[in-house]
């Protein structure tokens, strides 16, 4: 084997060998999460949201500024809390709190570092109204390691919040003129059932009304008896009229 062969050989495996030195780095890598993804709540209800911490690829993470954005016409920030062993930074720039603008900045250091899954903290969102709205992970945030390279990775975690319209609200309310004022109490009248009402055993209108009842009953009877009585008698005084005819026509003809 000659040199300029060797020489290309090493060249090929210091390249290598530099190529995984510098690639190291970006297979360092840590994303930060929402816990949970998703919140769905009655309108004017609290919540609490954690933002966690992954960090991969064997690399430790020491600091963290978070950048986190939301929907100030739906939401705000009642308090945010760091999670236990972390060390605060309170300088303007790196922790506030604009629930006008829905913007917080909250950034931590962790003694030590740490790898895997880490809680950072818990912000605690008041809703105020119904609707749906996102909170992002801005691009602002970073992640720094023990050489203060960024390790941050996306994709910028997202959180969707719904908050429904309350019951008593989708029902139409009651006109103020319907609503009676209770200042005196008024007392309930409670309607007789038909079966406890239980008539007197004699009653003067039942007993007038009773004797015309029988004299009704009795003029239709007395009634039939003069007409069939006028009946007769008329048929007897035409059967009577029909033979004294007959006697007159039979003496004329003699």
């Amino acid at each position: 084997m000659n040199q300029i062969t060797k020489k290309f050989i090493f060249i090929i495996i210091f390249g290598v060998l530099g190529i995984t030195i510098l690639a190291t780095p970006t297979l360092a890598a840590t994303t930060l999460l929402f816990a949970p993804t998703n919140i769905d709540i009655a309108e004017g209800e609290d919540f609490t949201v954690r933002v966690v911490a992954n960090s991969t690829g064997g690399i430790k993470s020491y600091t963290i500024k978070l950048e986190l954005e939301y929907p100030a016409d739906l939401l705000e920030i009642k308090s945010f809390t760091i999670a236990d062993n972390w060390i605060q930074l309170n300088q303007p720039e790196y922790d506030l709190i604009d629930n006008i603008n829905g913007l917080l900045i909250k950034t931590a250091g962790f003694p030590g570092g740490f790898s895997g899954l880490k809680v950072f903290g818990s912000i605690s969102f008041s809703n105020k109204m119904a609707g749906k709205g996102i909170i992002k992970v801005r691009k602002g945030s970073f992640v720094l390691d023990a050489e203060n390279q960024n390790i941050f990775s996306g994709p910028l975690a997202q959180l969707l919040v719904t908050a429904a319209v309350l019951l008593e609200k989708q029902i139409p309310p009651v006109p103020e003129e319907e609503i009676v004022p209770s200042e005196k109490e008024i007392p309930i009248v409670l309607p007789v059932p038909e079966e406890e009402i239980v008539p007197p055993s004699h009653r003067f209108f039942d007993i007038l009304i009773e004797s015309a009842v029988k004299k009704f009953r009795k003029v239709p009877s007395l009634f039939v008896l003069v007409i069939g009585g006028t009946l007769l008698l008329i048929i007897l005084i035409y059967f009577i009229y029909r033979r004294i005819k007959k006697k007159i026509e039979g003496g004329k003809r003699k």
